[in-house]
């Protein structure tokens, strides 16, 4: 059973960087994350890897995975990202927690800038969410 799911639209920033930072800190594997829309890729947005590698996380063997219900099911706590695609059996469970983050992927015009500060919201949001001790 997977203890925390990240949910964004397409597996490819947002999600990725919460599995990534959850995994590291809890030294486990704990986490998987997954996208409403994923579409199979072989790897994650180069912008999300260049802002995790210039904090020291390597998130090259990261991959877009298609969510499904089973995911959802399987999973203790679910975090899921803004998204116009977001399935009910998400935004309807009672394991389910909203996070109200930004998506860089629809403002490119804010560049790497703009991906830091997600990052560095995300990564504050996941330490917390370790701390609390809700996962």
């Amino acid at each position: 059973m997977t203890k925390v799911l990240f949910v964004c639209e397409g597996n490819m920033m947002r999600s990725q960087m919460a599995e990534a930072f959850y995994n590291e800190l809890t030294k486990s594997s704990d986490a998987v994350s997954a996208g409403a829309t994923a579409e199979t890729k072989e790897h994650i947005s180069k912008r999300a890897i260049e802002a995790m590698n210039e904090i020291d996380y390597d998130v090259t063997h990261l991959k877009p995975k298609q969510l499904t219900e089973k995911l959802v099911d399987d999973a203790d706590t679910v975090i899921y990202f803004p998204s116009d695609y977001m399935p009910e059996y998400v935004t309807k469970s009672p394991k389910a927690t909203h996070w109200d983050v930004i998506d860089p992927h629809y403002h490119h015009e804010e560049g790497m800038e703009l991906v830091r500060r997600v990052r560095d919201d995300i990564q504050k949001r996941v330490e917390k969410l370790i701390g609390e001790s809700k996962v």
